[in-house]
């Protein structure tokens, strides 16, 4: 869940499900003269679309923080359940097609690993690092699966999967910065120009306009969109109330225009 605060007070409650749709919108027309074209794609589009399906049954019944406030991602305090949810999703997309499992891993593993040092609890962080390590057994077991397959065998190398991952997370951490939101400009890290190359993209926003510079698509415009439930209480004395608001809550949607910077 993101829970984004709106100019009146009211509160835009997002799901993750959504947020990951969302992202894909940002990876669908990727590639140019400049920019490869995300390969393989229709797995990269499972994947970036399909990332955080964890949350789906956590959603359907989200929690309240200590003083009754809507939880979301970020102030989630039950890191061994989210762990778990991780692993959902990783699972369900394996069982979508394997090679879309990958990127969804490594893209949570590589979060995790940012944050090891913040770990202090030992339990907590020794689940996080055996986590980090599924992905060897899982990258070992998909390459058996594909094995010579012309397709996809050539893609199983550490330098495609790291430009898959990274461009998932393009569209992720593009999504968060529109969708908390997030300071008004940011450049995004090495983002693929392929599988071996590449470059930093500045992204800058308003309400209704999304820019990046360098430009990594196809077309010249397309629209992006993500939509809530919208609260007029941002407290609530339970859980079952919580629910109870979001089951009547009118629907919000936020769009944006993409376009060059």
């Amino acid at each position: 869940m993101i829970v984004r605060e709106m100019p009146n007070g009211q509160l835009l409650c997002l799901n993750q499900t959504t947020h990951a749709w969302m992202a894909a919108e940002f990876i669908r027309h990727w590639g140019n003269a400049d920019f490869a074209q995300p390969t393989p794609y229709a797995e990269m589009m499972l994947a970036v679309s399909q990332h955080d399906n964890g949350w789906y049954e956590w959603e359907l019944r989200p929690r309240l923080t200590a003083d009754g406030y809507p939880m979301d991602f970020l102030k989630d305090d039950e890191p061994l359940a989210k762990l778990e949810l991780w692993r959902l999703s990783v699972n369900r997309v394996y069982a979508q097609h394997p090679y879309a499992a990958l990127p969804v891993h490594r893209h949570a593993a590589w979060l995790y690993q940012g944050a090891l040092e913040q770990i202090t609890d030992d339990q907590i962080r020794q689940a996080t690092v055996a986590f980090i390590e599924e992905e060897k057994p899982l990258l070992a077991k998909i390459r058996h699966l594909f094995g010579t397959d012309p397709t996809f065998a050539p893609l199983l190398s550490d330098a495609t999967l790291d430009a898959n991952t990274r461009l998932l997370q393009f569209g992720d951490f593009a999504v968060l910065q529109v969708a908390i939101p997030w300071a008004n400009e940011r450049t995004l890290p090495k983002c693929p120009l392929n599988h071996r190359e590449q470059v930093d993209i500045h992204m800058r926003y308003d309400d209704k306009t999304i820019t990046f510079d360098p430009w990594p698509y196809g077309v010249d415009t397309f629209t992006v969109a993500i939509h809530g439930r919208l609260l007029n209480e941002r407290y609530f004395a339970s859980e079952a109330a919580y629910h109870a608001a979001l089951a009547t809550a009118p629907l919000q949607q936020l769009q944006w225009e993409v376009t060059r910077g």
